[in-house]
């Protein structure tokens, strides 16, 4: 079924508009069927007693920002627990202040770990994070951190064994012999994610190794799915299309990439010229390299700045594919200056009644929960639905504020009067554009979640649709039990 779909959303016989259909499709079914599942991680941290851990993922594997699921106080006896949600196999980071380890998570499972105390060289830069070593209680050979455990252990000893060849740069049929024997070991696994975790570990060994690109190309690449959530697979794509859309601008194939990012902003015309290339014949993989293009070149100078923010913004308003519009949403809040930890910025609105509020008396004693939105936006109306509920069961700890952004006073206040259901604090943005600017909205609704001290906890936030009530949950358990979920720096 899924070698199907691929095969159709990139086959030149089908038109924009149908595509359009096919990635709209899946994607509601993906919202409406894949359900994330609880996952509980039992820890023993010896040497880290009374501090916090963290839960962090990738929020993607092109702009690497990492978000913050959940965190856990470590008791006086050095145990901790973290619960918190994931949808699918999922890599995870564990963080004790500059201290990190990894390993995978599945849906639905339970943990348990130990974390060893850091060794020496953790204490030589103080401000660099450090590995430190972990133990997983395995309790199945088929397990996927038990699965990628073993295969490493066997990778590693391949290439300890064959060091000669590597220097030599014979190592061709090494790999390919290596290859064979690996999968033949592993061929009666049937988990996907793994199988896919050691075909491109050994693709990314070939890229390393100079392997011909055409052939690495067309067998890890051409007509294969885009694993968006596979670390091992980003790795390769990131080192085979590393600073792609930089060369080839600078090539002699087109000269004309510059004028169409520097000058025109068009989406349509960089990808018309780069479709010319070999290896960006597919219009996903060529809209996903522009993306990794567009930012690596805003940190190298090769193009202007404000170019490939707005030539970012196009493809995250156009593209027909969520992940797609993820990342570049993800990318572009990386440039912003809006992050988790950060102070938040200062406003005074007044409500229905002309009677002021200002953000600092708004969370006086409390957390305060943000809605951005318009009395004439569908999306806003039926989430906003919602925080009426919120309000009822965290009224007490959160503020929940919505501010309106019409452009006609009366039109907010006669939404206000007709719409008593929304009984938690509405406000008039008379700011004109000042405030939507310094808060970077950019779309209806937007939400923010903001610590009694001013600082951003989420930004922007999530939404009711999303794991906000999650994180509503942990905010507002009693101190000592309390985990937080959901740190967002961008999304």
């Amino acid at each position: 079924m899924h070698t199907l779909i691929w095969l159709l959303i990139n086959s030149p016989k089908i038109n924009y508009m149908t595509k359009k259909s096919i990635f709209t499709f899946l994607f509601i079914c993906s919202l409406g069927f894949t359900q994330a599942q609880t996952v509980k991680i039992y820890g023993v941290a010896k040497s880290y007693e009374n501090k916090e851990i963290g839960v962090w993922v990738y929020r993607d594997y092109i702009s690497n920002l990492e978000k913050q699921l959940t965190f856990s106080e470590i008791d006086s006896a050095g145990n901790f627990v973290a619960e918190f949600e994931v949808k699918e196999i999922q890599y995870i980071t564990l963080k004790i202040d500059k201290h990190i380890s990894s390993m995978y998570v599945e849906p639905n499972m339970v943990y348990n770990i130990i974390t060893f105390p850091p060794d020496s060289s953790t204490f030589q830069n103080s401000n660099l994070e450090h590995d430190i070593k972990m133990s997983i209680n395995l309790k199945s050979k088929k397990e996927i951190n038990a699965l990628t455990i073993d295969y490493d252990k066997r990778f590693d000893d391949f290439l300890t064994n064959e060091y000669p060849s590597f220097v030599s740069r014979s190592t061709k049929s090494k790999i390919d012999s290596f290859k064979v024997a690996i999968f033949n070991y592993y061929s009666t696994v049937q988990n996907g994610y793994f199988k896919n975790y050691m075909t491109y570990s050994i693709a990314t060994l070939e890229e390393k190794t100079k392997g011909s690109r055409k052939k690495l190309y067309e067998e890890y690449i051409k007509n294969k799915p885009i694993l968006y959530n596979n670390i091992e697979y980003f790795n390769f794509f990131n080192s085979f299309y590393k600073n792609y859309l930089q060369t080839f601008a600078l090539s002699k194939k087109d000269a004309s990439i510059a004028n169409l990012i520097d000058k025109q902003c068009s989406v349509d015309g960089v990808m018309n010229v780069l479709k010319k290339d070999v290896f960006l014949e597919n219009d996903t993989i060529r809209e996903l390299v522009l993306i990794k293009g567009l930012y690596e070149s805003y940190y190298e100078g090769a193009f202007k700045k404000d170019s490939i923010v707005k030539m970012l913004d196009n493809i995250r308003k156009i593209s027909t594919i969520p992940e797609h519009k993820l990342i570049t949403q993800n990318i572009l809040n990386s440039f912003s200056k809006l992050r988790a930890g950060v102070q938040s910025l200062y406003f005074e609105l007044p409500d229905k009644t002309g009677l002021t509020h200002s953000i600092d008396e708004l969370r006086t004693n409390k957390y305060l929960y943000i809605i951005f939105f318009k009395t004439d936006n569908t999306a806003c109306l039926q989430q906003m639905k919602v925080i009426s509920s919120f309000k009822k069961k965290y009224g007490k700890q959160i503020e929940f504020v919505g501010i309106g952004e019409d452009k006609d006073l009366k039109a907010f206040k006669e939404f206000c009067d007709k719409n008593p259901q929304y009984d938690w604090l509405l406000l008039y943005d008379n700011t004109g554009i000042k405030l939507k600017t310094n808060y970077e909205i950019k779309s209806f609704p937007t939400y923010f979640l903001i610590d009694p001290e001013g600082i951003f906890i989420q930004a922007p936030a999530d939404g009711p649709e999303e794991y906000i009530e999650r994180t509503f949950l942990d905010l507002t358990k009693p101190v000592s039990k309390k985990t937080k979920v959901g740190s967002k720096k961008n999304h």
